[in-house]
């Protein structure tokens, strides 16, 4: 498998800082080894019912490596977020939890026979 180039992403804007600008952000390595593009989304955890919660949406392509910053702020406060990750609206895709934005992380969206499956990792 061939990983692309890695571009830095504050959720939405590319930038060449590699200076987290909060005590609140974290570092998402996100690496798609699927053969074909995943769209994923970033969304704060809470009431989904209750709240408006923050979503971010991404297409990444295949074989391919991406990094966000994740920062609180962008969460509307929130402190912890999931990423799930789909391939297809034909079939399934996976979703990563509880992540943390006072965290580092690598999420690899893995290709299988029925969609794809995502594996969280926290990285120092």
């Amino acid at each position: 498998m061939r990983i692309k180039t890695q571009f830095i992403t504050y959720l939405g804007v590319v930038s060449v800082l590699f200076v987290v600008p909060s005590a609140f952000a974290g570092k998402l390595d996100v690496v798609n080894e699927n053969k074909k593009a995943l769209t994923v989304r970033i969304k704060a955890e809470g009431d989904n019912m209750g709240e408006n919660l923050a979503t971010y949406v991404k297409e990444i392509p295949a074989e391919y490596y991406f990094t966000f910053i994740v920062d609180n702020s962008d969460l509307k406060g929130k402190s912890h977020y999931s990423i799930k990750g789909d391939t297809s609206a034909f079939t399934s895709g996976d979703k990563c939890q509880h992540l943390s934005v006072e965290k580092n992380y690598r999420v690899t969206f893995l290709n299988n026979t029925v969609g794809t499956t995502c594996v969280a990792e926290e990285i120092k």
